[in-house]
């Protein structure tokens, strides 16, 4: 696998979150996306300093150019929508949202968010390839 560009970390242990990254995986034929738990390894390596609290987020966080000292942290509905932007093709129109008001689409995030575990889904056995995870 090549080195990602960009990582997205998320709630491991929540099947919404487990589905949402397998259709991601899915559709980043590019592989520009690494994945790691929001409480794993990585993120406390990479969700440091000024970015420590973003481990305790109720919300996925994406990196952009995560390798780079040129970083960008990106959550909730911002952080959903640049990963449709950064997908890019027929994907980047979902990302085009990013010019509604922040508030709105955090709230609806925020109100999923604090469900998310009450949803009957069955925990996925396999996520998606394991060269794609980081500790």
């Amino acid at each position: 696998m090549k080195t990602a560009d960009h990582i997205l970390f998320f709630d491991h242990e929540c099947p919404l979150c487990v589905r949402s990254v397998r259709q991601i995986i899915q559709h980043d034929q590019q592989q520009r996306f690494a994945f790691a738990p929001l409480r794993g390894e990585t993120a406390k390596e990479v969700l440091s300093g000024p970015q420590t609290p973003l481990r305790k987020a109720n919300s996925l966080v994406v990196v952009e150019n995560w390798q780079s000292t040129d970083r960008k942290f990106w959550t909730k509905s911002r952080g959903m929508l640049r990963v449709y932007w950064l997908l890019g093709g027929q994907w980047k129109l979902f990302g085009c949202f990013s010019f509604l008001p922040r508030f709105l689409g955090d709230f609806i995030y925020d109100q999923v968010s604090a469900h998310r575990h009450q949803f009957r889904l069955r925990p996925d056995q396999e996520i998606g390839p394991e060269e794609r995870f980081l500790p």
